[in-house]
């Protein structure tokens, strides 16, 4: 996806605004996605934008149509849960 102003407009936001988004949002994977955002709406094709990013160009192409499809809630990172946290010993007496 090169072209987000079309997307952008549709959700109601500029440029300006997707880089406000970048800055604010609450985790890395977030604003790592609205960075990605941002280099596409400044007309960067979605390979270079991978290249930048470290990323493959699919997952660049990937976020921008969620982003399409379901606007700023699509790029809110969700968890999967990961790895349990360590376990604790139990206290008291042996």
């Amino acid at each position: 996806m090169t072209d987000t102003t079309g997307p952008l407009g549709v959700w109601t936001l500029d440029v300006d605004e997707v880089r406000a988004r970048r800055y604010a949002a609450p985790t890395p994977r977030e604003r790592e996605r609205w960075h990605a955002l941002w280099l596409l709406a400044q007309g960067w094709p979605a390979a270079r934008v991978a290249d930048a990013l470290g990323r493959d160009p699919h997952t660049i192409g990937a976020w921008a149509a969620r982003f399409r499809r379901g606007g700023p809630a699509a790029l809110a990172f969700a968890g999967s849960g990961g790895a349990p946290p360590p376990s604790t010993p139990p206290s008291g007496p042996r």
